[in-house]
């Protein structure tokens, strides 16, 4: 331990010999092991009696860092950080630890062996702890090196046996039919296209929660998010009629990248509220990541109405939809391709006029190539399907499927070659181009003149995919220049 305590012993002996404790768990193994390389278990024995952990945070690997702020009854902070040596689970754990100052420099360097053995049920401990750095500002630290440790591991032991008695009840309710969750709850998974480590930045992360959070047409300001147990997040969510809806939720676990678990409370602005647990689970699947969510309601009359009042299932749908198309933008920062154009006509008129089929066959294409058909259906889900003919009598389809509509502020939709039955199909000169391209498109309106805003991303693209979309970022720029002048006369003669 790192932390001062009242029964200390002299710094020079504390320094010179090597500290060895061994306790014995009633306990298996593997339950003794997770509490010491679990953030959330650590951070509740961690530290002399009285001591709590409002950091804590581990990357149990070799090389892995470790970061601990130790409070002190009397509120005092004691940083401490460290980095794991070995990991043999769940056998042996090696690691240093060091005590800062005031200006975050170390005061010394423990160096720390953990062995655990099984027999029987029960786990021997074995902790020897070696000081291989100090400084002279170290003595008081290191005098209650031993009275620290034995105090935390008499906390590790109530700990553990707390633990495993609310395992046995865990599977013991499991057990039990009445205990059953599945008329109150509501569960969602997907499989998203980028890595765990991504896929975890963007939920916790506010600058990117921000860009993916709630129902297609919904919008979220974030007033506070503090993800760590105990932290809480408030949010407005903004419905596409105007509608605000006031979130509050407290995190009750966090373990980083695999899970996050909190209590929710929310609902619209002036009408009734919606009450729930929910858990998000992060299952790496090679460079992909599994997620599921998990909701339990306090009964079933309550699932079942937000299900009915709120759409909640398709609205979790839809929040996770957002959420893989920003993993897109996230993982394809440098394939991404974008396009500003100003146009001297109301915003109203530039939407209809990407909006509309008969005003989008004046001007949509490569200059030169003539519409042949264009049948729109404007809504989520819905496509535009068109047909067009090259100067040279080559005819060519493509589609739109639209992702999102917000009139007359925002567009999403993905981009694909087509065929005259609607399927997807290859690029007919480029057939290393990705099937499907995500465009965002935005509408600002300043004294009268609109501000078009075109990004485009691919989505579910390989790695020579998203370089083939890259290398063709010169190309898109001369088609879209050239496809927007054609609108800019459209709009000029509208």
């Amino acid at each position: 331990m790192t932390a001062s305590n009242a029964r200390t012993s002299a710094a020079s002996n504390a320094a010179e010999r090597e500290l060895v404790i061994t306790r014995v768990f009633d306990a298996p193994r593997e339950l003794v092991w997770e509490a010491w390389t679990d953030p959330k278990h650590v951070a509740q024995w961690w530290g002399p009696d009285g001591f709590t952990n409002p950091v804590c945070e581990l990357e149990v690997r070799s090389g892995g860092a470790i970061l601990i702020h130790m409070r002190a009854p009397d509120g005092t902070v004691y940083p401490m950080t460290g980095v794991y040596q070995e990991i043999v689970e769940p056998e042996r754990l090696v690691f240093t630890s060091a005590a800062l100052d005031e200006k975050g420099h170390p005061l010394f360097e423990v160096l720390h062996t953990v062995t655990f053995a099984e027999q029987g049920g029960k786990t021997t401990q074995t902790l020897q702890a070696r000081v291989v750095k100090r400084t002279a500002k170290a003595a008081p630290y290191l005098a209650g090196m031993e009275a620290g440790w034995t105090q935390s591991l008499e906390r590790l032991e109530a700990y553990v046996a707390k633990a495993l008695g609310m395992r046995k009840t865990m599977t013991e309710r499991k057990s039990d039919p009445t205990e059953d969750t599945a008329d109150r709850e509501i569960v969602i998974t997907r499989v998203f296209d980028a890595p765990r480590k991504l896929v975890w930045e963007a939920w916790t992360d506010p600058k990117h929660v921000v860009h993916w959070w709630g129902p297609r047409g919904f919008t979220t300001t974030i007033q506070e998010m503090d993800v760590r147990p105990g932290g809480v997040w408030r949010h407005i969510m903004r419905g596409p009629d105007g509608t605000d809806y006031p979130n509050k939720s407290v995190f009750t676990e966090v373990v980083k990248p695999e899970r996050i678990v909190y209590s929710h409370g929310g609902g619209k602005k002036g009408g009734p509220g919606a009450h729930f647990e929910a858990t998000w689970t992060f299952d790496a699947q090679g460079d992909k990541t599994k997620v599921t969510i998990r909701m339990v309601f306090p009964s079933a009359a309550d699932r079942d109405k937000v299900v009915k009042e709120y759409g909640a299932i398709e609205g979790g749908k839809q929040t996770l939809e957002r959420l893989a198309e920003h993993l897109a933008k996230m993982s394809a920062a440098d394939s991404e391709f974008v396009i500003t154009r100003v146009f001297d006509a109301p915003r109203e008129l530039v939407w209809k006029a990407w909006t509309e089929s008969e005003r989008l066959a004046k001007w949509w294409g490569p200059k030169g190539f003539t519409m042949l058909v264009g049948k729109l259906n404007l809504r989520p889900g819905g496509a535009f399907h068109y047909g067009m003919r090259a100067p040279t009598g080559q005819e060519m389809w493509g589609k739109f499927v639209y992702r999102e509509i917000v009139a007359p502020e925002r567009l999403v939709f993905t981009v694909s070659f087509s065929d005259e039955a609607g399927g997807l199909t290859r690029h007919p000169l480029a057939p290393n181009w990705p099937l499907e391209v995500l465009n965002v498109l935005t509408f600002a309106e300043h004294q009268g003149k609109t501000t078009v805003t075109i990004t485009g991303i691919p989505i579910n693209a390989t790695e020579l995919e998203r370089k083939t979309f890259e290398d063709g970022h010169k190309s898109m720029q001369q088609g879209f220049t050239g496809t927007l002048d054609q609108l800019a006369d459209y709009l000029a003669k509208a």
